[in-house]
């Protein structure tokens, strides 16, 4: 694929599925919008004398004419949503600077999921079914979870849509950021063989990079585990598990998988379009693996495709040949790297050169290249090449020499300088010197230290110096590190084995405390023999004594979580019950349920014949008698209990049990006999069990996006069987269906469920799970803009006798949105408001989100603030990351620096969830075009960064403004930003980039040839990559760019040619903001002919056919503006009547009025 093709597929589009539809449905649609502007005229047809006359109103009037002509704005939501389903048409375009601006609304925050097509696949083109996956699967990234976009992926291979490689790259691009550290790229890889078996696609370079990124990525991830793997080993006397992990990671041949992946970028002759931190993190695989020949195979593709080298690339280089014993080669690239032009003192170059002598047996070269050559080229020393020296000595016993060179660092020893003198001395069993080392150690920041403090607690237990040991795995603790098993095992045994029980019991329970749940569930088996070889010694050595060995089970029960019991292992529950019962002096230590439940369920687990387990059970019951708690005990445990003595065929046992316990609870497991109503009761608990644990495989089904499962589970699983599914999580399951675009799947549900709810539960049950239910559908199909669907559920809710809840009155906002007959969202918003209100619907967050997301829009700032504070004062409602988000655009919008200032710094303060780019962005804007500071700008670049949030293509075009728009001008920093984007966030430069480049040359420099220059450069580009895409609409704003630039700088002329050339050469969207430009270009030129011309060749109907432009308020203007500019009021009069008509917000009409009246 080519890159200027990733660019178009990588942006959104608008939607042109109606142009694969048949000419017969053209034709239908055609005869509807006829009879519908039919039915317009006829309404309107009683207002049109009032309208004749606008044109005399001075500015102040309009408003009163304006009422006069249109209906009452006072419409309850029914009305609002007959307005809006009147019209089956839904927005298609937006401005080409809105959408821009709008990469990053709150829209685009909303926790929705992008809507899918409501046609069906096939009536699309396959272009545009491919931009519907790319856009689907971004959406799905979005989130930040693999889980969903490999879920998305798989929903969108069964709907049949045709994948693009931009689709599969951008599958794998989530693989490579999102998976679980450690993980292997097993799945990943998968994705890779499906695509290229596809024969219609191969492999970028941009995929290719992905791929070879993430195996590099893993290749260091397995080294440094073996390496660990290996010290865990030698710790625990060369465990066998251990060697089969090392085996198992070493098979994976990541390293050797990248450089078939490197040889395919070669073969495929797109090795250029690799970028250089590919080539880098490759030859420092190779370089660790020691393999030559790979590694300068890459490096001659580096040199004969001209890529950059760069410190990195020459650190590989000279670690290599160090690496195998090639010092003069080591050398040779050390000296091509100090001698090139652009090189700079570079730290982990010399370092290199340090490790490269080392690996040859050259220390004094080494300390010569510390100690002279990095001061004389003044090169920051640091810590890494002293601490590889002494590395050095300590392989070769020279642990002097090691500490010699510490003493005379000329920096700041840390835990790596002491630790290989501490591994050295505890491997020669040195106790003292090494002691003296670890006191040094101590001091330093231990946090990746923790094998060379494991290493000395074994020293000192080897020692006899076991409250040493202790202070040890106490000092981890302090440092937020953790014993691991097997260090743990070695102390609580080494206290075991000299027979000290309770230093033994001690050091169990703090070697445990030490550590996370996570790292004891897996140590529990060998804290588990550590334990046993504990009680083994206290029935040697003290009489089988019940406290302590109780107090050993209790801990390691301990490590289960608190609702669940771990399974007591026969070698501890045996001497247990022994105890218990031959040491009844010592049962007061046993007083919680817990305890109780503990004594239980090792009984429970022995099964010898020699175990008196009724004694045992009912002794345990007579002693929870006369405890503090009394007989309490989980219904499990006395169910099993019952069990158990019913199959020993003890009936005097379970008589005297059963009683003991509550009869209602035991009443199916005690009376076999029992009553047909108790029978018919549990039958119905069971049967309700049974629908409450399949509505939840039903809702987990959806999430995983297999709504066909959902719905075979429903229908088949649960209402055919004539059960009742539980109304709360199919509840969430129809909704969560309907909001990833499966409509028919959602209503399947919908339909299935109030059936079963209609059938099966009395009349107060049923209506309110058939409200739940139909709350659901509504939001589905007013997410996805069906908004005649969604109010016909609206309706049926009505006729309940209710009101929609409030995330279902943000969907009906969100629907209404898309309507064709929507201009003014924040009137809307502020309507679907005032009724949920009144009528006291719950609002939750999701609902001020959406209402505050529209009045951002609309730059309504003090009702956008005070709904912010509303949700917080009245409801109780804690803003979330897309809140914060929302409100903070209609400050910047709104241009209350103040505002948006403190909102900001509240939202950051915040620890709840990390910020997302929206708000940054915003704050970038708005310190680059509404209030220029271009210091103030990039200091938001900068927390970005710090927070380790990635940066999105619209902040690279802002920052790009900040440096070509603002005076003073820094072009170079400008364009050097399209490099950046790519090398360091891996962002593709887009159209928009080179439009903002366009914007800087021709509008505020007025240098027209540098903007031509810059204009052919992209479609230089464009044609070399053979782009046949002609529906990608983000050429529109370099086109428009390049317009606006002509048109300011007097040459109309070439602008009309421009304007042809774009229209043969891309299919453009509706967006009116070109042609605006030139109807201000014939304006000043006095051709109000051509733009008249312009002006009626567009269209009010958004649902026109596919390529006619719609009138958006500032085509209004520009027209007037182009009637003014020549006297021409009576006809600027006329385009505001009709401006008027379309019904645009107030203050929208009231500005254009001014130009006329004022």
């Amino acid at each position: 694929m080519s890159s200027s093709s990733s660019i178009c597929s990588s942006s959104s589009s608008t939607s042109s599925s109606s142009s694969s539809s048949s000419s017969k449905n053209n034709n239908n649609r055609r005869q509807r919008r006829q009879r519908q502007k039919n039915n317009n005229k006829r309404r309107i047809s009683s207002s049109s004398s009032s309208s004749s006359t606008s044109s005399n109103i001075p500015t102040k009037h309009y408003k009163q004419q304006k009422q006069q002509q249109e209906p009452d704005q006072n419409w309850d939501k029914n009305d609002l949503l007959t307005k809006a389903t009147s019209a089956r048409a839904h927005h298609t375009s937006t401005s080409i600077v809105d959408k821009e601006e709008n990469l990053h609304p709150m829209e685009t925050l909303l926790p929705t999921p992008p809507p899918s097509p409501l046609t069906v696949p096939q009536h699309l083109t396959s272009s545009d079914e491919a931009r519907v996956a790319e856009e689907r699967l971004l959406a799905a990234k979005r989130e930040g979870n693999l889980k969903s976009v490999m879920s998305e992926f798989a929903s969108i291979k069964r709907q049949g849509y045709i994948l693009s490689e931009q689709a599969y790259a951008i599958v794998l691009e989530s693989h490579a950021c999102l998976r679980r550290e450690g993980s292997p790229l097993t799945q990943m890889l998968h994705v890779y063989e499906e695509m290229i078996k596809s024969n219609s696609l191969y492999a970028s370079g941009n995929t290719l990079s992905i791929l070879i990124r993430a195996l590099c990525k893993r290749d260091i991830e397995v080294q440094k585990t073996v390496a660990m793997l290996r010290r865990q080993s030698d710790r625990a006397g060369n465990d066998q598990h251990h060697y089969n992990d090392i085996a198992s990671l070493q098979l994976e041949g990541n390293a050797d998988k990248a450089l078939t992946l490197f040889n395919t970028a070669v073969q495929n002759e797109c090795v250029n379009e690799l970028q250089v931190d590919v080539f880098n993190q490759l030859l420092r695989v190779f370089s660790h693996h020691g393999d030559k020949e790979s590694a300068l195979q890459i490096y001659h593709q580096m040199t004969v495709n001209t890529m950059p080298k760069t410190s990195i690339t020459f650190a590989a280089l000279v670690n290599l040949f160090g690496r195998s014993g090639d010092i003069e080669s080591a050398r040779h690239y050390f000296t091509e790297f100090i001698t090139m032009k652009e090189s700079s003192p570079c730290c982990h170059v010399y370092s290199a050169l340090v490790d490269a002598y080392l690996k040859c047996g050259l220390v004094e070269e080494a300390l010569y290249v510390v100690r002279h050559d990095m001061p004389t080229a003044q090169v920051k020393v640091t810590t890494i090449p002293y601490n590889a020296i002494i590395r050095h000595y300590c392989a070769h016993g020279d642990m002097d020499l090691a500490k010699q060179l510490v003493a005379t660092m000329t920096v700041q020893p840390d835990s790596s300088s002491y630790g290989p003198i501490l591994s050295a001395y505890c491997q020669t069993n040195t106790f003292d010197k090494a002691t003296g080392i670890y006191n040094q150690l101590i001091k330093t920041d231990l946090s990746k230290a923790y094998g060379n403090l494991a290493n000395y607690a074994l020293l000192c237990l080897k020692n006899d110096r076991s409250d040493k040991a202790l202070e040890v795995v106490e000092d981890m603790r302090m440092a937020g590190l953790e014993p691991d098993a097997v260090l743990s095992e070695r102390v609580v045994i080494y206290f075991a084995n000299k027979e000290q029980v309770p230093e033994a019991i001690s050091a169990l329970q703090q070697v445990m405390e030490a550590m996370s749940s996570r790292s004891l569930q897996k140590a529990l088996t060998r804290l588990t023999q550590a334990a046993t070889q504990i009680v083994d010694c206290v029935m040697r050595t003290n009489d089988g004594r019940f406290a302590p060995i109780f107090t050993v089970v209790r801990t390691i029960v301990s490590a289960s979580s608190s609702s669940s019991f771990t399974s007591i292992p026969v070698s501890l529950a045996r001497p247990l019950t022994y105890s218990y019962r031959h040491h009844s002096q010592e049962r007061n230590c046993v007083s919680s349920p817990r305890d109780f439940h503990i004594l239980y369920e090792a009984a429970l687990v022995l099964t010898e014949d020699d175990f008196p387990f009724a004694e045992f059970v009912l002794d345990l019951v007579s002693t929870m008698r006369t405890s503090d708690n009394g007989l309490v005990l989980s219904q499990d445990v006395v169910l099993r209990v019952l069990s158990r003595l019913q199959a020993a065929g003890n009936t005097q046992a379970a008589s005297e049990w059963k009683a003991a316990f509550d009869p209602q609870s035991l009443s199916m497991a005690l009376c076999p006999n029992s009553s047909a109503s108790q029978e018919q009761k549990q039958q119905e608990d069971i049967q309700k069990s049974t629908a409450d644990a399949l509505s939840k495989d039903v809702m987990r089904a959806v999430v995983r996006g297999e709504t066909s499962d959902a719905v075979s589970i429903l229908r088949d699983q649960i209402v055919s069987v004539g059960l009742v599914p539980s109304p709360e999580p199919i509840r969430d399951a129809i909704a969560l269906t309907g909001k990833q675009g499966h409509l028919d799947d959602a209503q399947v549900m919908y339909t299935l469920s109030i059936q079963a709810f209609q059938e099966h539960l009395e009349s107060q049950r049923a209506q309110r799970a058939i409200y739940m239910a139909t709350n659901s559908i509504l939001i589905g199909y007013a997410q996805q803009g069906n908004m005649v669907q969604a109010k016909q559920y609206y309706d049926q809710i009505k006729k309940m006798g209710q009101y929609p809840d409030g995330n279902a009155y943000a969907s009906l906002l969100l629907g209404t949105a898309q309507s064709a007959s929507t201009t003014d969202e924040a009137t809307d918003a502020l309507i679907i408001y005032d009724e949920a209100k009144r009528h006291h619907v719950k609002p939750t967050t999701f609902f001020y989100n959406v209402v505050i997301s529209k009045l951002a829009k609309a730059r309504k700032l003090e009702p956008a603030l005070r709904l912010f504070d509303e949700m917080q004062r009245l409801f109780k409602l804690t803003p979330n990351a897309i809140t914060y988000g929302a409100v903070i655009s209609a400050c910047v919008r709104a241009g209350s620096e103040a505002h948006a200032v403190r909102l900001f710094d509240e939202m950051l303060q915040l620890q709840r969830q990390e910020p997302r780019i929206g708000p940054f962005n915003n704050m970038i804007q708005f310190y680059v075009r509404q209030q220029p500071n271009r210091e103030r700008a990039l200091g938001y670049f900068q927390e970005m960064r710090r927070r380790q949030i990635s940066p999105s293509a619209h902040t690279y075009k802002l920052l790009m403004e900040a440096y070509c728009m603002m005076a003073p001008y820094d072009m170079d920093k400008a364009h050097g930003l399209l490099k950046e984007m790519q090398d360091k966030d891996h962002i593709r430069p887009q159209p928009t980039h080179y439009a903002t480049l366009i914007y800087a040359y021709g509008t505020s420099q007025n240098n027209v040839e540098a903007a031509q220059k810059v204009f052919n450069q992209i479609s230089m580009v464009k044609n070399n990559n053979n782009n046949k895409r002609r529906n990608n609409g983000d050429e529109e704003v370099v086109y428009q760019a390049m317009l606006d630039t002509l048109i300011q700088n007097d040459r109309l002329d070439q602008a009309e040619k421009v304007y042809e050339q774009m229209c043969r050469q891309i299919n453009k969207s509706s967006s009116p903001y070109i042609e605006n430009l030139l109807l201000r270009g014939y304006g000043q030129k006095g051709m109000v002919n051509k733009a008249e011309a312009l002006f009626e060749r567009m269209s009010d109907d958004k649902a026109g056919p596919t390529g006619v432009v719609v009138r958006e308020p500032s085509t209004y203007e520009a027209m007037v503006r182009a009637y003014i500019d020549n006297s021409m009021v009576g006809k600027a009069k006329s385009i505001l009547d009709r401006m008027v008509r379309r019904q645009f917000p107030e203050k929208v009409v009231a500005s254009v009025a001014s130009l006329i009246f004022d």
